[in-house]
């Protein structure tokens, strides 16, 4: 009877919020795996692909390794691999840092500039179809503002 009834508590501890995560992690899901879909089809680039051309394009074409794995959800390693492929298609260069010989830039590439520029817009378009026009205002508000959150928490962790 005692098992029963704290099994009832902590799962009553767990109601208040378990719909809203499990809603969160399906949609998230079906999302990124769209998202995805239409980058591989459209342009042929992955996400983190993308990830890094976008990055190197709005930052002036050039960033240091250790900012870029700042900016990038990928671990060192995996943007070491990730930059090796992306050099090897010839989407970015890695320069040395004349001032630091211990240090290295990604550079964007002309062939990198021009492939994202048009994934960027039919990415956007995409993301306005699927995203931005379900939401209004106040739902694009609320959401910021609980990602946020949700964000912050993640920090004191």
């Amino acid at each position: 009877v005692f098992a029963r009834r704290l099994s009832t508590m902590v799962t009553d501890q767990y109601a208040r919020w378990m719909s809203a995560w499990m809603a969160f992690v399906r949609t998230h899901a079906r999302l990124w795996d769209r998202v995805e879909a239409q980058m591989r089809r459209d342009h042929g680039l992955t996400i983190a692909r993308y990830d890094v051309l976008a990055h190197l394009d709005t930052r002036g074409g050039r960033v240091g390794l250790s900012d870029l794995a700042a900016s990038i959800a990928l671990s060192p390693s995996g943007l070491s691999k990730l930059l090796d492929r992306m050099e090897a298609s010839q989407l970015i260069r890695r320069e040395p840092d004349p001032d630091d010989a211990r240090s290295t830039f990604a550079a964007i590439t002309p062939r990198g500039r021009s492939l994202v520029k048009q994934a960027r817009r039919t990415h956007h378009e995409f993301l306005q179809r699927t995203f931005g026009d379900i939401l209004d205002d106040r739902d694009v508000e609320d959401l910021t503002r609980i990602m946020g959150r949700i964000s912050a928490s993640l920090s004191h962790t």
